[in-house]
């Protein structure tokens, strides 16, 4: 095989993971960071992709000239993903979704499957020609040049995963998007037969994108303001850690971090109320932890009280930066001696600090997000506990509360009511214009009593514009908190909302539902009271689809279910060790690639293993495949013990992502090495040709990849949690086996 060929199948995978990185980051700048996102436009991606393989395999083995016909989809293909990755932008604007207003779920799932679609075909097309870019006569059998690309393909996964690792925080987003265009036309070039066609070609592609990438501020200034109508645009620029936007509406600024509302300033009634409520139930508050939320506007109410230290912990150094270029007076407080300002992700902090606080106030919005969640689990309150003094208070919002509460904000209040008093021995409700909820062990002053709270604010001489006498006796009044009480009774008995099982979350996600369409009231309470039993069908079901497909269709049938099933369980591990970091460390946006490409190391090293072993794996592939099935479901076992290791340990950063990237590469492994195999077997059991075989596999592959992106995200974590979806998929992976051991036994019988 010539050099030129490898460099085409490694830069075939470079774009294809590339590509779909920097289209994860988009819609996760538009939609929150919310990992819906991450799981919908997986599944779109996958499913695409599918589609373009199956729909192109027959086509591609009539092609006379394979190479060129590849370079013509990936002209094709550079062009909508340009389209793709700009029009992003406009997503929200597509969709009818105005700035700061919460996308649903059924917008989060259009958008990732609408976004994908142009250039996934494309690749899924791409792939299928590639894999006839070698003749059998010089000297590839069966498959032909199908190794080598799976084998390429993936290493040139894995360079992609270090490029995104670089271009964070350094080339911005509309570059990153013309670069890999550039790399997409470079594919395309070299795959031109002609040697002077190809000159052309790549001088034409360096000059165009090199044009471009001169321009991309602009470009990306004018996609940014089109975005934000309505708004005046000050800022949008990307951080390691998210997309930062800063808007001015009349004399407000406000600070969005991946389109969600940060904070605001001025904005004083909430800073009032989320610092007030909570430090008027401590003795003598003098040690203050503020988690989130901007420090303007809080600081300047938290030091009304008697504070002589206020640590102030947000992960992100930009934005610090960015509230000192923005706000006024940020400057002098950054030079208050009381104020020590941490760059840390807070639970990690908390896990290594010593430090001891009369208050801790999370100032951070509903647990909308699986990173969000972190906050409101089990875990991080008895972490904030081992941080308070014997008694010091936790204060925190929860949701919005009017004068009735539904059944999904219901459900929502009282799964963190109920959270808490797992941890602290007093917990009090504060129905606002938000829920405020004030939580501690020992405290006497906690209270539902707006009588008592009014009285420990003028004691000390805290002056306050909202948090007033009429106010709070008119929402504190003992009516309407027995009201409230009594509305929570009905969901107080639920799962709690811990690390392995975001139930917060979930519950968030249902709030949309529920406030986007009133008409879905009844399928929201349906929702909350699914059972695992759901889902245990649903494992019989697929053991009797296993026997039929394998009974119908023997041995062609059994590889294609196979990779089917390898590819579902495959990416959903994937999902749910990303989705894990993410839990224990806040962030994943700026590891995504580096994450993922540890996918790819493990397929190329599959890919690897097939190769050298094909002869003794193809002798009795049926075999093979069987030890195959069960690498993966060990691997996915083994990957739900390291999980809950890592959660219950937290070890360093650098030690858990190597160890995530080592546990996705051996999940890949036997992926990689199912993919040729159910391939061969494929190909000599149903005498299919090579674009067909290709298309076959790989759609077959990315169609159980789509699936598992959608039921880790939309269903199988948030319903019940990390640890179920990984016994899930091994379980699945198991029924597989031994539908297929039952079915020979019984025909050997017969």
């Amino acid at each position: 095989m010539s050099i030129r060929l490898k460099f085409i199948y490694f830069l075939f995978g470079v774009i294809s993971l590339l590509s779909q990185v920097i289209l994860i980051r988009r819609l996760l700048s538009i939609f929150y960071g919310n990992e819906l996102t991450i799981g919908a436009l997986f599944a779109g991606w996958m499913f695409w992709t599918g589609v373009g393989a199956i729909a192109f395999g027959r086509a591609s083995d009539r092609a006379k000239n394979p190479e060129q016909a590849s370079a013509l989809i990936f002209f094709l293909g550079t062009f909508f993903f340009l389209i793709s990755g700009l029009g992003s932008w406009l997503g929200r604007y597509i969709l009818g979704i105005g700035p700061g207003v919460m996308a649903g779920l059924d917008k989060i799932l259009i958008a990732g499957f609408l976004f994908s679609a142009p250039v996934c075909i494309m690749l899924g097309a791409g792939f299928n020609y590639l894999a006839r870019g070698v003749k059998a006569e010089e000297g590839f059998k069966e498959l032909g040049a199908l190794p080598k690309l799976y084998l390429y393909e993936a290493l040139g996964s894995c360079g992609a995963g270090l490029i995104s690792l670089l271009m964070v925080g350094k080339i911005s987003a509309v570059g990153q998007i013309f670069l890999c265009g550039f790399l997409m036309m470079l594919c395309a070039s070299l795959a031109l037969k002609a040697t002077r066609l190809k000159i052309i070609a790549t001088t034409a592609s360096l000059l165009l994108f090199g044009l471009l990438m001169v321009f991309s501020g602009r470009v990306e200034d004018f996609l940014a303001r089109v975005r934000w109508q309505g708004q005046e645009l000050i800022l949008e620029t990307e951080s390691k850690y998210s997309t930062i936007t800063i808007t001015k509406s009349g004399e407000q600024t406000n600070f969005w971090l991946d389109g969600f509302l940060a904070f605001s300033f001025p904005e004083p009634e909430h800073f009032e109320y989320i610092t007030h409520l909570g430090l008027s139930m401590v003795e003598k508050p003098s040690r203050v932890l503020l988690i989130g939320g901007g420090l303007g506007g809080s600081a300047e109410e938290i030091f009304k009280h008697p504070i002589e230290k206020l640590v102030y912990v947000q992960i992100d150094p930009m934005l610090t930066e960015l509230e000192a270029s923005y706000l006024e007076g940020f400057d002098l407080l950054r030079q208050d001696p009381r104020i020590r300002i941490i760059h840390q992700d807070a639970r990690i902090f908390l896990k290594n600090s010593e430090d001891k606080f009369d208050a801790i106030i999370i100032n951070l919005p509903t647990p909308e997000t699986a990173n969000l969640n972190r906050y409101y689990t089990k875990e991080f309150y008895e972490l904030a506990k081992s941080h308070l003094e014997a008694r010091g208070v936790l204060s925190l919002s929860i949701g919005s509360c009017g004068n009735y509460l539904s059944d999904a904000q219901a459900s929502l209040l009282a799964n963190t009511l109920s959270t808490l008093r797992l941890v602290f021995g007093k917990v009090s409700v504060l129905p606002l214009e938000q829920n405020y909820l004030v939580a501690s062990e020992k405290s006497p002053l906690i209270t539902e009593d707006p009588e008592q709270i009014l009285s420990q604010l003028e004691n000390r001489g805290v002056k306050t514009k909202f948090v007033r006498d009429y106010y709070l006796k008119d929402n504190l009044s003992t009516e309407r908190l027995a009201s409230v009480e009594k509305r929570l009774k009905g969901f107080i008995k639920q799962l709690t909302n811990t690390d392995l099982n975001p139930r917060a979350y979930y519950l968030s996600i249902l709030l949309w539902l529920e406030q986007a369409n009133p008409s879905l009231r009844n399928l929201v309470k349906k929702i909350l009271n699914w059972q695992k039993s759901f889902f245990y069908l649903a494992v019989l079901g697929l053991f009797l689809i296993w026997l039929l497909i394998i009974f119908l269709k023997k041995k062609t049938g059994f590889a294609l279910i196979s990779i089917f099933s390898v590819g579902l369980v495959g990416i959903g591990a994937e999902m749910v060790l990303l989705l894990g970091f993410q839990v224990g460390y806040g962030y994943v946006y700026y590891l995504l690639g580096i994450l993922a490409s540890g996918f790819m190391v493990g397929l190329s090293l599959g890919a690897y293993f097939y190769e050298h072993y094909k002869e003794r794996l193809s002798r009795q592939a049926f075999r093979s495949l069987l030890l195959v099935l069960l690498g993966e479901a060990s691997s996915v076992f083994l990957s739900w013990l390291i999980l809950k290791m890592f959660l219950g340990y937290f070890p360093g950063e650098i030690f858990t992502v190597i160890l995530f990237f080592l546990v996705l590469v051996l999940v890949a492994f036997f992926s990689g090495v199912c993919f040729l195999l159910s391939a061969y077997t494929f190909k000599k059991e149903a005498r299919a040709g090579l674009g067909a075989t290709a298309g076959w596999v790989n759609a077959l592959d990315h169609f159980g990849s789509s699936v598992g992106a959608f039921l880790v995200s939309v269903l199988l974590i948030p319903l019940f949690g990390l640890g179920f979806a990984l016994g899930f998929f091994a379980l699945l992976i198991i029924i597989g086996i031994i539908s297929s051991l039952v079915l020979v036994r019984f025909k050997r019988a017969g």
